[in-house]
């Protein structure tokens, strides 16, 4: 038998819109205590969102993350990658976090 799990999350709140929008599908997290304990068909609660996660895909450091990842879906505000990536970097406060990073693929539940 699987259970599903369900966490809360602080989110920016014009990124909770966006997610509820639907333009931002992927969340960034640290591989790290309750981020990495997130699995796939878990529910995460922003706020007033709540999301399922459909996906999740590790990378060592941003850099990789926005090699493939389209930097769109991550931070939809940004006019460009290098807005996205130091956007990113600011928020994470350096490029390769030590366990690295986990990109989560979101839906919203309606």
């Amino acid at each position: 038998m699987t259970f599903k799990v369900s966490f809360r999350f602080a989110i920016k709140p014009e990124w909770e819109n966006a997610i509820r929008e639907g333009r931002k599908t992927i969340d960034v997290r640290f591989n790290a205590e309750k981020f990495s304990e997130v699995k796939i068909g878990d529910s995460i609660h922003y706020g007033s969102t709540e999301v399922r996660v459909t996906s999740i895909r590790a990378y060592p450091g941003v850099s990789d993350l926005l090699a493939h990842e389209d930097w769109r879906k991550i931070v939809p505000e940004a006019k460009d990658h290098q807005q996205a990536f130091d956007t990113l970097v600011s928020l994470l406060r350096h490029n390769a976090p030590p366990h690295g990073i986990l990109a989560l693929v979101v839906e919203v539940v309606k």
